[in-house]
């Protein structure tokens, strides 16, 4: 997964994931009103996740736990968040002490290793040196670190991954990008450090791509961005090739083969969105993201999930409202679906898992807060027959999608304009169910429970019956 760092960003953008279908482009929707008739969606409310911090990020674990870490105000602590799928308040938190006397500084890191192995990464100033990344580690999902480890000795940290069991971090806001690769408990610091895009390194990100490294940065006017294959050193500055350079053209985020620009330097949309061919070490046209219909739009920022880039903005005319969207060839794009406003957060990161759910890390704010982000289920029902006799039953079918075979399934009617529970069942292997109703007159939904961390509550059409003599 990939991490970035926007020197220029005045604040950031929030998200929820998408429907699984590609459409294209084309309505807005209401924060919690997306399939929904007459309900919220409760599930979606942004909670609170700390009292104040500075630039921090997150990682979905192998057992779908949420991991999240930022310094503290003072910059003298790090503090770790875990979050067990679909909940709202820390499962338990960390404590990580900066060096006697020494302050944290730049975006802290977390980066997954695998199984139960978390590390969290920083710049550590100044006791204890200068210049020093320091590692925290745990083998218990995050539930509790090692005493601070020096690991290497960049003068930055705006951007991070992991790469075969090694931590791979990349400086930001000077002159020329350096990465440095790291294992979690090195015997001794490494200083070896590869330079890369020798001129740039104003906006940082970095992800892992076919095994190796892509990295890219701006140098205030123009992106370029370097490859380093596959069991490269990637400490080494031989090991990268460059693979592009996109003239006028700021770097806002790099995830999977997918790279973020925006043109001009603009926060006012018309970001660009590229893909990486790993055949050529060459990348596509630009494909221009959709924005909201009036425009003036900014603080852009992305992750790619499994070949499925999601793209996440601010919409300034929109109270600061953060709009999201996905796509897998920069063509063809799910619809805008708008949620709560990020305007008071300075920075924000994406935590997605495998299935495009977690949530949006507000952190650098006050509160720390964040969004849930759960997946869409769609449902359809309809009716046997629309008019039945008095007395008489008839069938309900429904389908969903996608199919979360033995979900609960609840019937509910409609009654002076709210909604009461009738009955419930269970999703087939199929996405199927059914219902068997009397034959009075009444109106009729279904509504598919949600799988907190997951998905949403899904809200089916409304059918009506009529009852005949």
């Amino acid at each position: 997964m990939g991490r970035h760092f926007r020197t220029k960003r005045a604040r950031a953008a929030l998200l929820t994931t998408l429907t699984a279908a590609l459409v294209t482009v084309g309505m807005l929707v209401p924060a919690g009103a997306a399939g929904v008739v007459g309900d919220p969606q409760p599930e979606l409310t942004q909670f609170t996740t700390g009292t104040v911090g500075g630039l921090g990020t997150g990682t979905v674990l192998p057992n779908g736990e949420l991991v999240l870490a930022a310094a503290s105000k003072s910059a003298t602590t790090i503090g770790v968040c875990v979050l067990h799928p679909g909940g709202r308040t820390c499962a338990s938190r960390a404590t990580l002490q900066a060096h006697a006397g020494d302050t944290f500084f730049g975006t802290t890191e977390v980066l997954a290793t695998g199984g139960t192995n978390v590390s969290v990464v920083a710049i550590d100033c100044c006791t204890i040196g200068a210049d020093t990344a320091v590692t925290f580690n745990s083998t218990n999902d995050a539930k509790t670190f090692s005493v601070l480890v020096e690991a290497g000795n960049l003068s930055s940290i705006g951007a991070g991954t992991e790469v075969g069991g090694q931590l791979v971090v990349a400086t930001y806001g000077q002159a020329g990008t350096q990465v440095q690769a790291f294992v979690p408990h090195p015997g001794s610091p490494v200083t070896a450090f590869a330079t890369v895009n020798g001129s740039a390194g104003s906006d940082t990100s970095l992800t892992t791509y076919n095994g190796g490294v892509l990295v890219a940065s701006d140098d205030t006017t123009n992106t370029h961005v370097a490859f380093a294959p596959s069991a490269s050193d990637f400490s080494s500055s031989g090991a990268y090739t460059s693979v592009g350079t996109f003239a006028n053209e700021l770097t806002t985020a790099i995830s999977g083969n997918a790279l973020l620009t925006d043109p001009g330097g603009s926060i006012t949309g018309g970001e660009r969105l590229r893909f990486f061919n790993a055949a050529s070490k060459t990348f596509g046209p630009g494909h221009r993201v959709p924005d909201t219909k009036e425009g003036d739009d900014g603080y852009f920022t992305m992750q790619d999930v499994g070949g499925t880039v999601h793209v996440f903005f601010e919409g300034r005319r929109y109270g600061y409202d953060v709009f999201t969207e996905a796509t897998r060839d920069g063509v063809h794009w799910t619809p805008l679906v708008q949620f709560g406003s990020a305007i008071f957060a300075s920075s924000l990161a994406p935590v997605l898992g495998p299935t495009g759910a977690g949530l949006l890390f507000e952190n650098d704010g006050a509160p720390l807060k964040a969004q849930p982000i759960l997946n869409r289920q769609s449902v359809h029902i309809t009716l046997a027959a629309h008019r039945v006799k008095a007395g008489h039953s008839v069938a309900i079918h429904g389908t969903a999608a996608p199919h979360l075979v033995g979900l609960v399934v609840t019937l509910e009617y409609l009654h002076a304009g709210r909604w009461y529970p009738q009955k419930t069942s269970h999703e087939s292997a199929m996405g199927t169910f059914a219902f068997s109703v009397p034959g009075v007159t009444r109106t009729y939904r279904a509504v598919l429970n949600q799988r907190p961390g997951y998905y949403e509550y899904g809200y089916s059409n409304a059918v009506t019956l009529v009852a005949v003599p």
